[in-house]
Parts: structure tokens; C-alpha cells; sequence
């Protein structure tokens, strides 16, 4: 029906319908409601002429397409709330959200007695989240709440939304059948080659930068011949956003993000399969990740650490999928093809990678590589991260399945490389874990495959992780003379960071020895490169241990100042493990102090205990020092100033701290605040 029939207007004859439908209402003041546009988008111009011709007109318009007239003010109409599946909620806030209102609203439609319990509020607040607050998607599933029990209901879900959002009611159009339909509606309106790209961007998963697309977009034009029908990324971004297809991500001012719903992601892999480039997608955004990791695990050893760490949390739903999709092909014995490394690399571009010259020199052959290769070195790219963050139990779990992968055929000096490597990086866990055999051990076959390959600064780093396990087990003579030959395969130029941590290690190692002297002095050359290349993460950790070896020396009030310095810095970095083990030394350092007397100074000292022992079961940590011979004997000192019900009663209100109150009650026990 036209608008004219709506206003029961007639035709002037000798004028065309638009201008008769002008001429009658030029003198009124009318509000026009047309609801669904986008099936007559072409039809837009329309409108703008009758608002020029108008005065008193104001239009509003619902669509799923932008209607692109000057003027034009859109309201976008976002799902409804959904709460925070990692934050623990009572049923009673959970019903302040719009989506879990609607989901027990609808479900008590089919079945009255449904209320939202304490039991079953867990669920539904996950269900409500994994269909994106959508008001038909919370209907349509609402509805299974009459045949399956919820924990049921989101196990389906979990596995695949459209089969499930599916319910046939007489009085609702067709397209509002089932979510399929809906989103089909829309993708229905795409020109084809917006329909193509919408296929491909759902293979990211938790969105994605412009930077992404962009090297998507020039792997296709170098591996496929395909009419070039955008001008640029942005150009196709922006015709899927104004069809509300993508949403854009608050992000930061250097750095534009885009996303879907999950619902609407489903979706479009289901596209992508059927244009037949689902796999060869999903090799190519493996690849692009991978050298995103590789690029973030060099520049989180400099000055831009912390933009380098936040882009991996940024893309870590996509890191995560990149490794499963990995490993899957590893286990396979798949190859990944050249086309999947054309465009690649990050926008900052790539240095090689991190502790190895033969997987920073060599290309990619013409057949690929394998992807038990690619998953070798993902793995390894995100151990520092995962330690940074305070993943322990992810870095242990990826690596340990990224190596038990077989790889002894065909892969030729960068499989070795690749598996060389993350034997080394799996070492460095083990002692972190306080698994000091394991770590030797691995660490050891590390070496002897980069001694193979003849590769002298992936020896050196991996002598590094041997040092970390003999210095754990108290081999501070092997620590030493380890230190040294790494120092011999690297020159003054090859590695600097790696330089100075081999020298920090030396120093370690001294100061185990008694030479306080040269401690200090390796410290210092360490620190000093480490400034030079603007890692203060390393700084940090200098500083701890710089810390911690004072208390051998008796000197503890340089101790605790130079831990304070240490752990104030890493709450700056939010490095979850360096923050950790340097609340347990100031714990030592406080209790070895005795002051204000030693009583109150053992109080303190298990406080500290507490919130350090709760920070390390947080994030998997085992630190050796813990019990070193000479840590137990302090701390039993220690615990001896007060009795065992006091003592208990420090250490587990330590262990209630958060991060932030054990750092402030470090400062005042030092007499200071953060």
C-alpha cells in the first residue's frame, strides 16, 4: 500500500504522484512512520525530495540499510543487555537485564511454573550471552525451555544457534520464523560481492582490526583472480555496517575494530563453507596470527611492550583459534600453502623471529610449510605473554600438545627449529612450576637440536632456561659456567636482550657464589641494556632480584626499597608473575627486617605470605624460591617470633588481599603508600 493510500490522497491532475502527494501535504505538519525501508531502499531519494518539499515533515524511518540522505540521523537499536558470564551474579541482579527478562518472560509462556533459581541463573545468564541479547533469538530459544531442561538448552546452543532458533507461529512473518530467515532477510539485500566478503570476515572469531581485513584482502588479489569490486577495505566495511551486519568496536585512536554478532558469525561461516574457501580462510588467518605473535613477542621486548600485550588480549578469542585450527592440521600432517603467507604480516612489520636466525632467515617454500611447524611456533610466540598475564596453566597445556605432535618427516631445519624452540620455551614453565628434572631435561634436548642445526642464538637462549633449572636446584657453578658459554655464542650485536639476560643470570650466579661485588656489577650491565632497549618489564625484574639477593647480604632495608621499586613497576605493567614472587620476597624481607619488633614484623611477613601464595595459585606459579634451603630456614625463623594461631590467622587474611591491598600493605609496612 502507498503512502498515498495510507493519507487517502488523490492524484492532481496534470501532476506526477510524488508532486501531487507534496502539493496536498505542503502546509501540514506530519510526522510519516515507515517501517522495513530496506525492502524499497531504492526508494530513498523519494523521501528526501518530500522533506524538501515539506516543511512540517519529519520522517522516521526503521531499516536494516542506512538510507545515506544528508540529513539523516541514525538511532541504532542495540540487544538487549546481557550480563558478565565471568562475574558471578545472584538471580536477583541478574533480573535487572533486559535479555534474561525477556528469556523468563517467554519461557514462563510455555511453561508457567519456569522461574528464574539459583540453580539454573548460571545458565540462563549464558544462554542470554551466547545468543548476544537478541529479542527474536532469546524468543525462539525461550520456547525449548518447555523440552529441555537449560544446562541442556545451552549445551545445543554451544554447539550450533540456527538449528535451534527455529519455530513456526502462524501470526509472525516468514522471516521472522526462525533466526535463519532473519539473517538471511538481510544478506539477501548484499550485492554479491558484499556477500562474498561477508562469508570471509566470518572467519574471525571476537573481531578483528582494519589491519586484518586489509591483509586479507591482498591474499586473495595475489592468489585468486577476482574482479576488484571495492576500492579499499573501509569502502566494504562500510556497506556491511550499514547494513547492520558488523558492529565497530570501541577501540583506540590508532586502531579500528569490527565484529559480529555470534549469532550472525554462524551464520556466515555457513556461507563461507558453501563459497568453498572455508579451509583455505582458516589457513590464512592462522598464518596471519602467527606472525602477529611472532611480531608481539619481539615488541614486548621493547618500548611498545604494552601496546604489543594489549593486541594479543585484544585478539586473543582469534590467537586461541588460530592454535586449535593448528594443531588440528598438525595432527593431520597438513601442509599450509604459500597462498596462506601472501599479504601477510603485521602492520608495524615483521624482525624475524624471536631466538632462533634460521626461522628469522628463512622464506616459505613453494609446497608451504607444515603446520605442525606453524603450531610449534605459535606456541612458543605466546609463552612470554601467557607468563606476562599469568596463563600459566594455557601456556602449559599448548605447548605440551603443540609437541606431542610428530613432525619427523619432511619438515627439514625449521620443523627442527620450531621444535627446538618450544622445547625451550616448555622449560622455562617446568621450572616456573618448580619441576626442575623435567626442565633440565627438556631444556637439554633444546640445546642439542640447536647445536645440530648449528644455530648459536637459539643455543644461547635455550642455555638461558638450563641456567634458570641449575640455579633452582642450587648448581650455581653449572648456572655460571652455562651463562658464560651463551655469552660465547652471541656477539655484541647479535641479541642485545638476549645479552643482557644471560648477564642478569650471571649475576644471579655470582651472587649465590658470595661475589657481591661482581653481582652488582652484571646487574648493572643488564640493566643498562635492558633500558637501551626499552624493556622495563626486564628492568623490573632485575630490580627483584637485585632485591632479593640483598637479603644475603644482611642489607634489608636496600632490599625491600629496591622490591618496592621492582613491584610498583610491574603493577604499572600488570605483570601478573613478576608482581607475584616479588610480594613473596618482601615478605622474607619484612620478616628478616624485625622491626618495628619482631612479632609484628612476623605478622606482617605472613600476611604478605598469604596474598602471595593465593596470587601463585591463581596463575599456576610454583616458585623455587619457595623452597630453597635457604628461604625455609629464614621463613622458619620468622614464623617462630609469634605463635601458630596468630601466624595462621596473618596468613590467611594475606591470602583474602587483593593485589592492590597487599602492594599498599607492603608501602606502609616500608612507611609509604603506593
Amino acid at each position: 500500500m502507498s503512502i498515498m493510500q495510507v493519507l487517502n490522497i488523490q492524484s492532481i491532475p496534470g501532476l506526477p504522484p510524488l508532486q501531487s502527494l507534496i502539493t496536498c501535504l505542503k502546509n501540514r505538519q506530519l510526522l510519516l512512520v515507515l517501517d522495513n525501508f530496506e525492502q524499497v531502499i531504492e526508494a530513498s531519494p523519494i523521501l528526501d525530495e518530500m522533506l524538501a518539499g515539506v516543511p512540517g515533515l519529519k520522517v522516521l524511518v526503521t531499516s536494516r540499510v542506512g538510507l545515506q540522505l544528508y540529513g539523516e540521523r541514525e538511532f541504532n537499536v542495540p540487544p538487549l543487555d546481557v550480563p558478565d558470564i565471568s562475574v558471578a551474579l545472584s538471580r536477583t541482579e541478574l533480573m535487572h537485564y533486559g535479555a534474561i527478562q525477556l528469556f523468563v518472560e517467554r519461557a514462563q509462556a510455555v511453561l508457567p511454573h519456569f522461574t528464574l533459581t539459583d540453580e539454573n541463573a548460571g545458565v540462563i545468564a549464558q544462554i542470554c550471552a551466547r545468543l548476544d541479547g537478541l529479542p527474536l533469538a532469546l524468543e525462539l530459544a525461550a520456547v525449548w525451555i518447555r523440552v529441555l531442561p537449560p544446562a541442556l538448552l545451552l549445551e545445543r546452543i554451544s554447539q550450533a544457534r540456527l538449528p535451534v532458533l527455529t519455530r513456526a507461529v502462524r501470526n509472525l512473518h516468514n522471516r521472522q520464523q526462525t533466526l535463519r530467515n532473519t539473517i538471511t532477510w538481510s544478506y539477501e539485500l548484499l550485492s554479491s560481492a558484499e556477500q562474498r566478503w561477508f562469508g570471509r570476515l566470518g572467519i574471525f572469531t571476537g573481531g578483528w582490526s582494519l589491519e586484518a581485513v586489509e591483509a586479507m584482502m591482498q591474499s586473495i588479489a595475489a592468489d585468486q583472480e577476482e574482479t576488484v569490486v571495492f576500492n579499499s577495505p573501509l569502502e566494504m566495511l562500510e556497506q556491511l555496517l550499514n547494513s547492520s551486519l558488523l558492529v565497530r568496536l570501541p577501540g583506540t585512536d590508532r586502531r579500528a575494530r569490527f565484529t559480529m554478532l555470534e549469532t550472525i558469525r554462524e551464520y556466515a561461516q555457513e556461507r563461507l563453507i558453501a563459497q568453498g574457501e572455508f579451509e583455505r580462510l582458516r589457513d590464512w588467518h592462522a598464518c596471519y596470527y602467527l606472525r602477529e605473535a611472532e611480531a608481539a613477542e619481539l615488541g614486548m621486548r621493547g618500548p611498545q611492550q604494552l601496546e604489543w600485550r594489549a593486541r594479543l588480549t585484544t585478539d586473543r578469542d582469534n590467537n586461541r583459534a588460530a592454535m586449535e585450527w593448528l594443531l588440528q592440521r598438525a595432527r593431520d600432517g597438513m601442509r599450509i600453502g604459500l597462498c596462506s603467507f601472501s599479504g601477510q604480516g603485521s602492520s608495524e612489520g615483521s624482525k624475524g623471529v624471536a631466538g632462533s636466525r634460521i626461522l628469522s632467515s628463512r622464506g616459505v617454500p613453494g609446497d608451504g610449510l607444515l603446520a605442525a611447524e606453524l603450531c610449534l611456533r605459535l606456541a612458543s610466540a605466546f609463552r612470554p605473554y601467557w607468563e606476562w598475564q599469568g596463563h600459566l596453566p594455557e601456556a602449559r597445556n599448548w605447548l605440551g600438545a603443540a609437541l606431542e605432535v610428530p613432525c619427523e618427516h619432511g619438515g627439514g631445519e625449521t620443523v627442527l627449529a620450531a621444535r627446538a624452540k618450544a622445547l625451550s620455551e616448555t622449560s622455562r614453565l617446568a621450572s616456573l612450576e618448580n619441576d626442575q628434572p623435567r626442565a633440565v631435561t627438556l631444556a637439554e634436548e633444546s640445546i642439542a637440536l640447536w647445536q645440530q642445526l648449528d644455530d648459536p642464538v637459539g643455543s644461547a637462549g635455550a642455555l638461558l632456561h638450563r641456567v634458570w633449572a641449575a640455579y633452582a636446584m642450587s648448581e650455581y657453578e653449572i648456572g655460571k659456567r652455562l651463562c658464560l658459554e651463551g655469552l660465547r655464542h652471541i656477539s655484541t650485536t647479535d641479541d642485545t636482550w638476549l645479552r643482557a639476560q644471560l648477564l642478569f643470570y650471571l649475576g644471579t650466579a655470582e651472587g649465590f657464589t658470595g661475589d657481591y661485588q661482581q653481582m652488582r656489577s652484571y646487574y648493572t650491565q643488564s640493566r643498562e641494556l635492558f633500558e637501551q632497549v626499552g624493556d622495563k618489564s626486564a628492568v623490573a625484574d632485575v630490580l627483584k632480584d637485585q632485591g632479593a639477593m640483598l637479603l644475603l647480604e644482611g642489607k634489608y632495608v636496600e632490599s625491600i626499597d629496591l622490591l618496592l621499586k621492582s613491584v610498583q613497576l610491574c603493577y604499572k605493567l600488570d605483570h601478573k608473575q613478576y608482581i607475584t614472587t616479588n610480594i613473596c620476597w618482601l615478605s622474607t624481607a619484612f620478616g628478616m627486617r624485625g622491626e618495628p619488633d619482631p612479632a609484628q614484623a612476623s605478622i606482617l611477613s605472613a600476611q604478605l605470605k598469604g596474598a602471595g601464595e593465593g596470587l601463585m595459585d591463581t596463575i599456576g606459579l610454583t616458585t623455587w624460591t619457595e623452597t630453597h634451603p635457604f628461604v625455609q630456614l629464614v621463613h622458619q625463623y620468622i614464623r617462630s617470633q609469634v605463635d601458630e594461631q596468630s601466624w595462621e590467622a596473618a596468613l590467611a587474611a594475606g591470602r583474602a588481599l587483593t593485589v592492590e591491598q597487599a602492594i599498599d600493605l607492603a608501602c606502609l609496612g616500608k612507611g609509604e603508600l603506593l
